[in-house]
């Protein structure tokens, strides 16, 4: 744009009306020379509502436009009539220099457009002389209101349409704050209570003015007559613009086809004016000072006629004083909520201050940003397993985006809807419910955690296609997160819907990777506790973590871990005056042994040193007695679980088959797995003798449509579904019948399972044990004499081989080809009888301490002996007795003396504190026809005085006839009986002055001795 013409100022060369009308009142004011003041005055004098409000940002609180042309009144008043010739050297070199920034920087302003004089003016306040520093510079903050107009072009040149996505057409809510969105609502109510189908700036004006304590209210007031309250005004306003008595039945939707094009060019003012005050979004004062710029017609002449008798100039002047004070004061921001009847939901963009960075999940921004780009098919999927840290994903997505760290996203909202626990019957509700309360918020980004839930319907019906047609018509934008099994079931197979959406799969990461990101997690529970944490327990949270709570992916096992010890460290400082001010691998180990009920003398073992292999053996072993081949076998198959070896193939975690005779710890090793692996520490058993018959497949996978407990579904699928980790033992797997096992034939090869209601259930995480006890007259006698491969082969001959009592085979080939390995159990030694009895004593032990508050002690030698007795009846019996023998032979070796004793004495009994029980060999008997009596039973009570306080640990009696106490040997009491040797299975007695006892083959009498 020029200025000049044959060398002479010539204000309509610049081809804009209104800058030709300033420049050339201020050519007409100038005295010799034209300076910025001139066009500074000449400006204000015309009085332009829009370029005062661009004036008033930088205006100091109490001042006012006019107080700008009094100042320039004094230090340059006016000069005589046509004193200014026009000429360049006429000209201060101040202006000169703005002239020529504007030429410049014009290029791309559309000329006659209102964005001339806004640049002409700001390039003339950024180039000022002294006077005009020395004297406007109390008044206004020159530079500021040089770069607030500047602002006000940038807005102006945008395009505007970006007030509409494209798409849909709908009005972009992320310009615009919470309340300023509120007013856009109520003003589409307003507009269908007056008959209105189209939305229109007085609509939103009775909306500004319907807000309770709002800005327009109190300005209102302020002028109003005072027998006009605010409600009158109101009245008096939708009287005015009333187009029919009968609302209409539907508001006009906040959309490009719905808002009137006065109501376009007010949201585009309202956008430049919330730029000139610095403001990201629109807020409620910027809708009102559009408004109140550039009014309707119709509307300025109801608010300045009778009887309001409204001053426009006065609510512009107050308006901007308001707008000045909340300059400083940090914008009102509160937090998105959903109606009670939808899930629960959190604002994470609102929480988005308070979160810590999480630098640790960078690798998976790229992706996720490149699809939160696109502009269209932006909605994007997230799957993993629980403990990956799929929701820590969302919350530093949003902190990301708050941050700025994000530009495309940082006028979002995330909102995190926590859909995990929705039951079927209400999904359909809830998913509805949700699109249609945050349909035509472009600024929601709705983050559905648990969209698998949300997604499946009653009786295996789905949700999909109306997932994917909100998605398809933009009417929400989504970020889901499901589990792995969930995107393969519900939705791996619509191709629509994976064309709209974006898959990122989280992995667990690695054991250096997840010390990495639980050293920080770590660091911020230090901060929030007020404790340490030691570098060691950080290590060993993250081995233990990751070896025995199967059920969390690390790191979020880990950190859970590390949160728990905190917190109960906190507890014992602050409640219990604990010295201790760091968590240890001590706390790390307790805590780990809470939630995964592994023994905490073992975990200790695990979490000694440095290596990170975990000792499954002694976590097994500690409950399963002389089976180490078994216990081996299956540790090393936990091993391949936690590699993630095992989820190679498309079936279950593992499928075991333990093959052995009865009471040699096949159950006992399946408890032990599901206590180290399942979440729940239960293990699921199975009964199969009770699945005899065809019909009975029904207890697993649920009753026919139309039969009774139709609805309560498959006992199999409902256990999956409630833990994927779950530990299944099929008990006596031969006994079932061959229709039972037909569906674990696709359940052993494809990983899943549906029940009769159609619900699907995966077992891709799940351990199946099936016992037998085929071939145990193999394993009884030639279990010596061939390999556990050959057993396991011969077990297999002997499965393949069982007929049902209909001659149809048990086990097809199929079905046995689906077992991963056939864990052969051994028969029971006179070590592994030994070490079951020290195992029920210690579970007796605790039971006496704990109920009864005695310190039961048992002889190393009692149990020796104990155990003696056992193997020999269970080789007596060729094996059918196994280890539960040793519960019988202990009851009556300890329980039923002392229950004897205890009723015999019971004054002596209540004041001891200790019980001891040992054996002895005691004298034969004289009679040549008595049973052979080799073993006296010996129980001693102790009082609380006499060695109460020794160690009860400890499996050896101490002796107490070496007491130096003389008076220890009165303070004992004894209770003596003998015990005879059984000769074999038949019943044997024996007479006792004192009591007597008559047993049945395989128990031990006692007598006096």
């Amino acid at each position: 744009m020029e200025f000049f013409t044959d060398g002479v100022l010539d204000p309509q060369a610049c081809g804009d009306r209104r800058t030709a009308a300033v420049l050339t009142a201020a050519a007409q004011r100038a005295g010799r020379r034209l300076r910025p003041s001139d066009v500074v005055h000449a400006a204000l004098t015309g009085r332009d509502a829009a370029l005062l409000s661009a004036l008033d940002v930088a205006l100091v609180d109490g001042a006012a436009p006019g107080h700008l042309l009094e100042a320039i009144d004094v230090y340059n008043p006016p000069g005589a009539a046509y004193e200014f010739d026009g000429s360049p050297d006429r000209i201060a070199p101040e202006l000169l220099s703005a002239l020529e920034e504007f030429t410049e920087t014009g290029a791309g302003v559309e000329p006659e457009g209102p964005a001339v004089l806004d640049l002409l003016l700001a390039c003339v306040l950024a180039h000022p002389d002294e006077q005009d520093r020395a004297f406007l510079g109390g008044v206004l903050d020159l530079p500021r209101a040089a770069e607030a107009l500047r602002r006000r072009v940038r807005v102006r040149g945008e395009a505007p349409h970006e007030a509409f996505d494209e798409s849909s057409g709908r009005l972009r809510s992320e310009g615009f704050t919470a309340d300023a969105w509120t007013v856009l609502e109520q003003a589409a109510e307003r507009a269908a209570a007056l008959g209105y189908d189209r939305l229109l700036p007085p609509h939103c004006l009775l909306a500004l003015l319907g807000e309770t304590e709002g800005l327009a209210e109190r300005l209102l007031r302020l002028q109003l007559p005072p027998q006009i309250g605010l409600v009158k005004a109101v009245e008096l306003i939708s009287a005015a613009f009333r187009l029919s008595e009968l609302p209409r039945p539907e508001p006009p939707r906040l959309h490009r086809d719905d808002c009137a094009e006065a109501l376009v060019a007010l949201l585009a003012a309202a956008r430049r004016t919330a730029a000139l005050w610095d403001a990201d979004r629109v807020d409620t004062p910027h809708l009102l000072a559009a408004l109140l710029d550039d009014p309707p017609q119709r509307l300025a002449v109801v608010l300045s006629a009778e009887p309001l008798r409204l001053d426009l100039d006065r609510l512009r002047a107050h308006l901007a004083e308001n707008l000045r004070a909340r300059r400083t004061a940090a914008p009102r921001e509160s937090a998105y909520k959903l109606p009670a009847f939808l899930p629960p939901a959190e604002d994470l963009t609102w929480q988005a201050p308070d979160e810590k960075p999480a630098r640790h999940l960078d690798r998976y921004f790229d992706p996720l940003c490149r699809a939160l780009h696109r502009s269209e098919s932006n909605h994007v999927l997230i799957t993993g397993l629980p403990g990956v840290g799929t929701t820590t994903l969302l919350r530093e997505l949003a902190r990301r985006a708050a941050a700025d760290e994000i530009p495309f996203l940082r006028r979002k909202r995330f909102l995190r809807v926590d859909c995990r626990d929705i039951a079927e019957e209400e999904s359909a509700a809830q998913l509805a419910g949700l699109i249609g309360h945050v349909e035509g918020r472009t600024d929601l980004v709705v983050c559905v955690d648990g969209l698998g839930p949300l997604l499946r319907g009653p009786r295996g019906t789905t949700h999909v296609l109306e997932l994917r047609r909100a998605l398809a018509e933009r009417r929400l934008h989504l970020v889901g997160v499901l589990s792995p099994t969930d995107y393969e079931d519900l939705l791996a197979a619509d191709h629509e819907l994976r064309d709209l959406t974006s898959r990122i799969d989280m992995t667990e990461p690695d054991r250096d990777s997840a010390r990495d990101m639980v050293r920080q997690t770590a660091d911020s529970l230090a901060e929030e506790f007020g404790v340490q944490v030691e570098d060691r327990a950080v290590d060993r949270a993250v081995v233990l973590a990751g070896e025995f709570i199967a059920h969390r992916k690390l790191p979020q096992s880990a950190a859970r871990v590390l949160r728990r010890a905190c917190e109960d460290l906190h507890y014992a400082r602050d409640r219990l005056d604990d010295p201790r001010s760091a968590v240890t691998y001590d706390e790390v180990i307790d805590v780990v042994a809470e939630l995964s009920g592994v023994p905490r003398g073992q975990l200790a073992g695990a979490a000694s040193g440095d290596d990170t292999r975990v000792d499954y053996e002694t976590a097994l072993g500690a409950r399963v007695v002389g089976q180490e081949a078994a216990v081996r076998v299956v540790s090393d198959q936990l091993r391949r679980i936690k590699a993630g070896l095992a989820d190679a193939g498309s079936g279950p975690a593992a499928v075991l088959l333990f093959a052995g005779l009865t009471g040699v710890g096949k159950t006992e090793l399946a408890k032990a797995v599901a206590g180290l692996y399942s979440a729940s520490k239960r293990l699921q058993t199975y009964s199969m003798g009770n699945f005899t018959e065809p019909h009975s497949v029904a207890g697993l996978i649920g009753s026919p449509v139309g039969y009774h407990g139709h609805d309560r579904g498959g006992r199999l699928i409902n256990e999956l579904n409630a833990d994927p980790y779950c530990v299944f033992l099929l008990d006596e797997v031969e006994k079932a019948h061959p229709e039972v096992l037909r569906p674990f034939l696709n359940l052993f090869d494809e990983g899943w399972i549906s029940d009769q209601r159609g619900v699907k259930a995966h077992a891709d995480r799940a351990i199946f044990v099936l016992t037998t006890n085929a071939g145990h007259e193999l394993i009884s006698h030639d279990a010596p004499f061939r390999s556990d491969r050959e057993i396991a082969t011969a077990v297999a001959e002997r499965l393949a081989a069982l007929r049902h009592r209909q001659g149809e085979a048990v086990f097809t080939p199929e079905f046995l080809a689906r077992i991963d390995r056939v864990v052969v159990f051994r028969p029971l030694g006179r070590e592994a009888m030994y070490g079951i009895g020290r195992l029920i004593v210690e579970r007796r032990r605790a039971h006496w301490r704990e109920r009864l508050e005695k310190d039961l002690v048992v002889s190393d030698e009692l149990v020796r002996y104990a155990a003696g007795l056992g193997h020999e009846q269970d080789v007596a019996a060729r094996g059918r007795e196994g280890g539960r023998i040793m519960n019988a032979l202990l009851t009556d070796l300890v329980d039923t003396p002392v229950l004897a004793l205890r009723e015999e004495r019971p004054g002596e009994f209540r004041e001891a504190a200790r019980i001891v029980v040992t054996c002895a060999s005691a004298p034969a008997r004289e009679d040549p026809f008595a049973d052979p009596v080799v073993r006296r039973t010996e129980i001693e009570l102790v009082p609380p005085d006499d060695g109460s306080d020794r160690d009860a640990s400890s499996a050896d009696v101490p002796d107490l006839a070496d007491s130096t106490d003389p008076a220890a040997p009165d303070d004992l009491t004894a209770a003596r009986a003998d015990v005879p040797e059984p000769r074999d299975g038949s019943d044997v007695s024996h007479e006792s002055a004192r009591w007597a006892a008559r047993t049945k083959g395989g128990e031990a009498p006692y007598g006096d001795g």
